[in-house]
């Protein structure tokens, strides 16, 4: 028992070692190692931590519990679809709330499962999802003052943030379902370069250790997105296992996808474009004239007053889209309200 080393004389040599301060006997041993498997010499480099073999090449370390199952052909390649699924999503949110909404991707890793659900907030809005025929679950998870806020614009509130997060009641689930079939459609669109996928929603959670739609150490790829909202910025992010698309993975190649998109387009990515299209919102400004007054006339105005415009009724007048001058018409009068008549388009703006 006295000539077992103590646990300071272990730490000592070991981190001599580290140091390569350690002589003695040390070298014999090692020219003996170098002796019986001179073939498999390994030296050590000048940075710490790193070793090169004989013929120069850098070994890598290999962390056996994080293992990289998604390549970053893979990983890129999900990037750049879920780039397609957050410019559709947001003009899907602009349509469905009529205000200024923002999606966009900010980072596309691999992790294992149980780290990614240790990230999410207490409580939250898990929902998971099938994309059939493809086997297992996905989730999409949205920060609940971000669910909050557009439950609030959608019930005619200003769309402001709550005071603290909290747990949604029944009909608040329900509602923010609606915006996430939605954003379903929008996923599915996203992913016709991949295939025909039919997303089902199949279970909601607020608390993310509940949620185990595989085992906590399967690697996942977790797409995270900034959700803007008027004045409300908040995070939105998707958790998509390996083993659901494990049967699809060769699909994700970037070299296949791009040969794809150099087909001619199909009936299918024409009605989707035309889908997004029609419910991207811009906004569209018809001028009817203009006049120039003093400070001193427009502090005197008073309800009754006629301002005189540079414009008759008689007059095409210039409609403005995102600011540039795209048509000309007429104002009236439609069903009693106030309308537009489109006289010509502008096909270039002067």
């Amino acid at each position: 028992m006295d000539d077992l080393l103590s646990d300071n004389e272990v730490s000592a040599l070991l981190s001599e070692l580290d140091m390569g301060d350690v002589g003695g006997d040390v070298a014999p041993v090692a020219s003996s190692m170098h002796d019986e498997a001179s073939s498999s010499k390994i030296t050590t480099a000048p940075e710490v931590g790193s070793i090169v073999d004989e013929k120069g090449r850098k070994i890598k370390k290999y962390d056996f519990n994080r293992p990289n199952r998604f390549s970053k052909d893979h990983m890129k390649t999900l990037e750049m679809l879920h780039e397609i699924f957050s410019r559709s999503f947001t003009a899907s949110i602009a349509a469905y709330l009529r205000t200024v909404a923002e999606i966009k991707v900010v980072s596309v890793t691999q992790l294992p499962f149980y780290e990614y659900t240790m990230s999410l907030p207490r409580p939250d809005c898990i929902f998971t999802f099938k994309m059939e025929p493809l086997e297992g679950s996905m989730i999409l998870e949205i920060n609940p003052e971000l669910v909050l806020t557009l439950v609030d614009r959608i019930l005619g509130g200003p769309g402001k943030a709550p005071p603290a997060s909290r747990e949604l009641t029944l009909i608040e689930q329900s509602i923010i379902e609606k915006i996430i079939n939605r954003g379903l459609e929008n996923l599915q669109e996203a992913w016709l370069k991949v295939g025909h996928f039919q997303p089902k929603i199949t279970g909601y959670e607020t608390t993310a250790q509940f949620v185990q739609v595989v085992a906590p150490s399967e690697i996942s790829a977790a797409i995270e997105f900034e959700v803007k909202v008027n004045d409300v910025t908040g995070k939105m992010s998707m958790c998509i296992p390996y083993v659901v698309l494990e049967p699809i993975i060769t699909d994700l190649s970037a070299q296949k996808w791009f040969t794809v998109g150099k087909k001619e387009s199909t009936p299918e990515t024409v009605d989707s474009l035309t889908k997004v299209m029609k419910e991207t919102v811009v906004p569209f400004v018809a001028k009817v004239g203009q006049t120039q007054i003093t400070v001193r006339d427009m502090l005197k105005l008073s309800v009754g007053d006629v301002v005189r415009l540079n414009s008759s009724p008689n007059n095409e007048i210039e409609v403005l889209i995102e600011g540039l001058v795209k048509l000309m018409g007429r104002p009236g009068v439609s069903s009693k309200k106030k309308a537009m008549q489109i006289t010509r388009i502008v096909t270039k703006n002067a």
